[in-house]
């Protein structure tokens, strides 16, 4: 079967990407305006280079309004963010967090999402994430649709001591996108 992008409507778009490139990490990414930890999950996300240590998350607007959502608002004003990686036993946490709370309101607050900062100049990360990227905002890319790329070069990283050793080997059971699923431990949980 070929499908014919220029004819399938975005939503249909996004389920065959999402189920065909995968499985792939989940960027839950904090981020801190006026005092309000912002914290949400975008699952689309991918290594762009190790030299310059580069990522990219590409984060839609509001479907509704077209607004930017508060993590790349704040991301652009503040130009810098925290992405932390997900493991099991933190999957309802992040799918809280993918609730659309007003700007002035805190996901961390509002789930009792507990968190903590490790990195002056950084927002927080989740308390019981073993690990998280620190990362500068370096430009966006304009594809001209309401989902707008931005590239970030990883300054710092956070690793919980036992997931890594003294060969800078790293292991870590993060959460990955399968379509509409999660990937937990080779188990499907929606």
């Amino acid at each position: 079967m070929i499908l014919d992008f220029l004819t399938l409507s975005e939503s249909k778009k996004y389920s065959i990407i999402s189920n065909t490139i995968s499985p792939r990490p989940i960027a839950w990414i904090s981020t801190e305006d006026n005092g309000v930890v912002n914290l949400a999950p975008f699952s689309y996300f991918a290594p762009l280079s190790s030299e310059p240590p580069l990522v990219i998350v590409s984060i839609a607007n509001k479907e509704e309004t077209n607004e930017l959502k508060d993590t790349l608002a704040n991301i652009l004003k503040h130009r810098v963010c925290t992405i932390n990686l997900a493991h099991k036993e933190l999957l309802q946490d992040l799918i809280h967090s993918s609730e659309d709370l007003p700007h002035d309101v805190s996901e961390c607050e509002h789930f009792n999402i507990s968190t903590k900062s490790v990195l002056d100049g950084y927002p927080p990360i989740v308390e019981d994430a073993k690990c998280a990227l620190f990362c500068e905002f370096v430009k966006s890319v304009d594809i001209g649709s309401r989902y707008e790329p931005i590239i970030l070069q990883i300054k710092h990283i956070y690793i919980v001591d036992e997931n890594i050793n003294e060969k800078n080997h790293i292991h870590l059971d993060n959460i990955g996108r399968v379509g509409m699923e999660f990937l937990v431990d080779a188990k499907r949980v929606h």
